[in-house]
């Protein structure tokens, strides 16, 4: 059985049952394959842009022994997402980069009923960018690995019943309602920095949106108290 890494564990344990599955940035294609293993996918496409790991990838779905059911794509991004993809995996990529991509190919989220992304940055424009094409947040889980924080976020097709808050935006609906240890560990990190930047020379015009976030942060982190 294919080992995954604590983030794709995360975000393999939040595609549906069924689910034919596009993999975009696959690389190694480790989470078709460990879907597949677990018959947790009918079918999937493995897609990259860059021929060494399109290459590797295409090797390790044959030695898998999954040729017939996951195929592999050299392509950008969603530019040959096959027509029966009805769930995206978009990781290892970074926030504004994944929405990019998605409204550069906007017609085709039409058939698309469930996206799952791990960006480590720029949450808050991914949570506003993909929010406006049409989906909205079922689960997300906030993971530590390799000295970096990801937030899984999983989508699924439809408004959310009410709009997002500022701060859900900032820290993510889901995120805020666990609460959780990691969260936590995150809002100290994050506290720091910005305390760090406040007591530098900063430029008064520059200096509210800080301090605003530093408020932010504080109420999250008076939670655990």
């Amino acid at each position: 059985m294919t080992k995954l890494s604590k983030r794709l564990e995360t975000v393999a344990n939040m595609v549906p049952e069924g689910a034919y599955l596009a993999d975009i940035g696959s690389d190694h294609a480790y989470l078709p394959i460990a879907l597949m293993e677990r018959n947790r996918v009918s079918f999937a496409q493995a897609i990259d842009n860059k021929m060494a790991p399109y290459l590797r990838m295409k090797r390790n779905v044959e030695e898998a022994g999954f040729a017939s059911r996951i195929a592999c794509s050299l392509s950008d991004g969603l530019d040959a997402l096959h027509s029966g993809v009805d769930t995206l995996a978009i990781c290892g990529v970074g926030g504004l980069l994944t929405c990019e991509m998605l409204e550069k190919n906007a017609e085709k989220l039409e058939m698309i009923q469930t996206i799952l992304l791990d960006p480590h940055r720029d949450l808050q424009a991914v949570r506003k960018r993909v929010s406006a094409l049409g989906f909205h947040l079922t689960d997300e889980e906030m993971v530590y690995e390799v000295k970096t924080f990801y937030t899984i976020m999983k989508w699924e097709k439809g408004k959310p019943a009410k709009p997002y808050t500022q701060e859900e935006l900032l820290f993510g609906p889901f995120v805020i309602k666990k609460k959780g240890q990691t969260f936590h560990d995150y809002l100290e990190i994050q506290l720091e920095k910005v305390n760090g930047i406040l007591d530098g020379p900063l430029p008064k015009e520059k200096r509210e949106p800080y301090l605003k976030l530093y408020r932010q942060i504080k109420k999250q982190l008076a939670r655990y108290e």
